[in-house]
């Protein structure tokens, strides 16, 4: 292949004008007759153009059959891995990450920086978080240093899921609030600062701040508004549908939970779809509308079954349907669902599956079992706000058969679990 044509062929994918290319080097003239092969560029024109072009010399001379992958190919498969990441697709990025590519002198720093937030994205992907960890503290490293503020912040918000992962909770908010005055500083308001928003309000809302979440998603959405976009807009609804019902605002919980189901619908999502109904079917549950609870956990239900989702939460999902079954009166199925589930070895569906277990005997009027199951469920589940909420079930339900003494000390564990769990303040 003649050297004009390989120029032309490389600043054609590099993007560049003629007029771009030549500047500072040549005149735009001569650099059209070098692609036409009117003429033969000297060694040092060459050399110039490589630099501007970020490729080597050898460009110049072989076809892309012929020669190893130039650093112009690496440089786009670089870029075209940063993109995957950015639209959540890691189905073809298994041999990006064996090629190792940030070790290469030859790249931008920008480019090395990228390369190491794509190698922790990916095992953050795999939940393998201790390598995530290690390539993130590289591409920070990096990227603090030449002052890239996407790239900064996309490694910030990484960092902070890392961390939460890793049960971190203090640190991941730390960094997001990092980032955050970051965004401010630089005046960012873009897709980046929405999503660091919303995980500033889950991470807050995880920790019991409902109030300082619901700000947060808050700003998120108006941020979304602001930018006529809807980004992580199913997920910034839930998480304030949640911190609502921490605080029992239970009104305002299910105008969030609601949008967030809008959302999952148009994304034709059977996962999330079944999730949020299985919320909603949650909330009216909590508000006693009993009848909209069973309509929309039987949509879940119907979900899991078409899709055969063996999804994480499917034990939760069919174990609410009992409970709203059970308080409908149709026992034997609710029974039914809650021994398939109280099989699966898990603390937290256990737990939950006793009390639920316990629920149905004290209908069905067998009170000494249902206490039974409730001490279990307590067993199962050691938290200290499941076990003030279940003491008084257990020492209401000694209260019924006759057992006052016993009731009584269920009721001092009750009250003095509470008093563990409030701090005296002035």
């Amino acid at each position: 292949m003649m050297v004009g044509q390989r120029v032309k062929e490389l600043r054609n994918a590099a993007n560049m004008t003629q007029q771009e290319l030549a500047d500072g080097i040549i005149s735009r003239t001569y650099l059209s007759l070098i692609e036409k092969n009117t003429v033969h560029p000297s060694t040092n024109v060459l050399k110039k153009l490589s630099e501007k072009l970020n490729c080597t010399l050898d460009d110049f001379t072989t076809t892309a059959s012929g020669r190893n992958l130039s650093l112009l190919d690496i440089k786009k498969e670089i870029k075209w891995a940063e993109n995957n990441v950015k639209t959540n697709d890691f189905s073809k990025l298994d041999e990006f990450i064996n090629k190792d590519y940030q070790t290469l002198d030859s790249i931008t720093e920008y480019e090395r920086g990228a390369t190491y937030w794509v190698r922790a994205s990916y095992y953050f992907n795999k939940e393998d978080f201790n390598s995530a960890r290690q390539q993130i503290d590289k591409a920070i490293e990096i990227v603090e240093g030449i002052k890239e503020v996407n790239l900064y912040l996309r490694c910030l918000i990484l960092l902070s899921r890392i961390e939460y992962e890793n049960y971190h909770t203090n640190e991941a908010i730390q960094q997001l609030t990092k980032a955050n005055n970051v965004t401010i500083y630089e005046n960012v308001s873009n897709t980046l600062r929405v999503s660091i928003l919303y995980y500033l309000g889950e991470f807050y809302r995880q920790m019991g701040e409902s109030y300082v979440s619901i700000n947060f998603n808050r700003d998120a959405l108006l941020l979304n508004k602001k930018l006529n976009i809807h980004h992580r807009g199913m997920d910034i609804e839930n998480s304030l549908f949640k911190a609502f019902y921490g605080i029992r605002n239970y009104a305002e919980a299910e105008k969030h939970i609601k949008r967030a189901i809008q959302y999952a619908e148009i994304d034709e999502d059977p996962m999330d779809r079944t999730g949020l109904k299985t919320n909603l079917g949650i909330l009216h549950i909590k508000t006693k509308q009993y009848e909209e609870a069973y309509e929309i956990l039987k949509e879940a239900m119907d979900i899991l079954n078409e899709y055969q989702l063996n999804v994480p939460f499917k034990s939760t999902v069919e174990l609410r349907y009992g409970q709203v079954l059970a308080i409908r009166g149709d026992i034997e199925a609710a029974k039914k669902l809650v021994e398939k589930n109280l099989e699966i070895e898990n603390e937290g569906i256990q737990g939950f599956g006793y009390e639920l277990m316990g629920d149905i005997l004290m209908l069905e009027g067998h009170m000494e079992k249902a206490v039974d199951y409730y001490k279990k469920s307590i067993e199962t589940k050691d938290e200290q706000l499941y076990k003030a909420r279940l003491y008084p079930k257990i020492a209401d339900l000694f209260r019924k058969i006759g057992k006052i003494d016993k009731s009584l000390e269920y009721y001092e564990k009750s009250v003095q679990f509470y008093d563990e769990l409030v701090t005296d303040m002035i």
